[in-house]
């Protein structure tokens, strides 16, 4: 990939808390950073349509610890189709850069009812010309659903994003994507969720003092790869 050198990366450092350390963190947190503007009531719902391989390379990358990997991923927020996502996430060395360009329903559907040939390519939609390329030559198709709500706060003092990941589900009826009640069953244990803590170059100390439990342990946690997993194991 020698595009790697171009890119912006991010550290995206993961925690498993429970409900108790979630409570006293929030509060903490309140005082350095401010509440994401697009969260209604400190929190929105995040809906993610994943893809992979005929061989399933995004789920072995991941569990083997391939480096650099890359994954597709479809977004849309409190369910609706008003904001429709196409993600690529790229991991190299333990850091991650993202590329995202908004679709429409009518390419969501396209994808979804297997037409790539409907879907026009276009100079100003190099994310999607290249989903649609391996779309094609890797035969990626929709895998599982991930589903959650996040709350989530910023710093614009050093470009800093934490998030608790709530709720964290998944289903592998991937037609039911739009569908505010399909059925998801959780990954995590109960109690647990998952906290998240991006920046770019280093963690300011007053961060870390901010985040320090004592007890807390940095964690290798993929949504994708546990819910796939779990797949595996529920469909055999």
């Amino acid at each position: 990939m020698k595009e790697l050198k171009k890119r912006k990366f991010r550290y995206e450092n993961k925690y498993i808390v429970n409900f108790t350390e979630l409570e006293l963190l929030r509060h903490r947190i309140e005082g350095i950073c401010e509440i994401d503007e697009y969260a209604e009531n400190g929190e929105y719902h995040i809906r993610s349509l994943y893809f992979d391989d005929y061989r399933g390379a995004s789920y072995f990358d991941n569990e083997i610890g391939v480096d650099p990997r890359e994954k597709y991923r479809i977004r849309i927020y409190n369910c609706s189709s008003d904001v429709i996502v196409l993600e690529r996430k790229i991991k190299v060395n333990g850091k991650i850069s993202k590329d995202r360009t908004p679709i429409n329903k009518e390419i969501l559907d396209a994808i979804m009812e297997d037409r790539p040939e409907d879907i026009n390519f276009g100079e100003d939609k190099p994310l999607l010309n290249r989903f649609l390329q391996a779309y094609e030559s890797k035969h990626l198709r929709p895998r599982v659903i991930v589903d959650y709500i996040r709350e989530a706060y910023v710093s614009e003092i050093d470009d800093i994003r934490i998030t608790f990941d709530k709720e964290i589900s998944f289903s592998s009826d991937v037609n039911g994507f739009l569908d505010p009640d399909l059925f998801l069953q959780p990954i995590m244990p109960v109690g647990k969720e998952l906290l998240e803590v991006k920046f770019t170059e280093f963690l300011p100390k007053y961060v870390h003092q901010t985040l320090n439990l004592g007890k807390m342990q940095q964690s290798t946690f993929s949504k994708y790869y546990l819910s796939e997993k779990t797949r595996r194991e529920v469909e055999g």
